[in-house]
């Protein structure tokens, strides 16, 4: 070869040109179509991972156990249970049933359709066909609430209740001093059996 011939410079095809003039925008396209498919999912489920966090866990048959200031224990149950929204110390339950001192001598039962326990103030407010069996004897009541910090129950509403000594009825009951003491309020009507 002389100096005064020059290489010949390979020029690029122009069908391989033309080529890649469609595919290069075609996979730019593709990539940005990738990434906001990417962007869209995420977002989804972001919002569903939240909405899941922020249902209520419901507790199957749970269990509360503690202690009045009487030492007597307590038992708390339901068949289903679940926080309240935005609170962390209140409990809504499905069908309670609350056991004071079992077997001992100031036992008591009390059952009911629904409640709220509160872990702070430690009442548990019971509310439809509350039932309460106990030394002072049974009571019905639309409503109730139990102090568990000092075993007192209040019971509001028609009230009616029926022991050896006879039947009442009755606007609101509440027992205290460890049953020694019960409270009839509102229209108290008695029936006494006659020994």
């Amino acid at each position: 070869m002389s100096a005064t011939e020059a290489p010949a410079v390979r020029r690029p095809r122009p069908s391989l040109i033309a080529t890649l003039r469609i595919v290069l925008p075609l996979l730019a396209v593709l990539i940005l179509l990738t990434v906001l498919a990417s962007v869209i999912t995420g977002a989804f489920n972001s919002a569903r991972v939240r909405a899941a966090t922020t249902q209520p866990i419901e507790m199957i048959a749970p269990r509360l156990i503690g202690e009045d200031s009487q030492k007597r224990p307590f038992v708390i149950s339901a068949a289903t249970a679940q926080r309240e929204d935005g609170s962390t110390n209140r409990i809504r339950l499905n069908n309670p049933v609350l056991i004071r001192d079992q077997d001992g001598a100031d036992q008591m039962r009390v059952t009911a359709k629904g409640g709220v326990y509160d872990e702070t103030a430690g009442l548990l407010e019971l509310v439809g066909d509350v039932k309460m069996t106990g030394r002072a004897g049974e009571f019905t009541s639309p409503a109730a609430t139990y102090n568990s910090k000092t075993g007192d129950i209040v019971g509001k509403g028609s009230v009616q209740a029926s022991g050896s000594a006879g039947q009442l009825k009755a606007g609101s009951f509440q027992v205290q001093d460890q049953g020694d003491s019960v409270t009839y309020k509102g229209g108290v009507h008695t029936r006494l059996n006659v020994k």
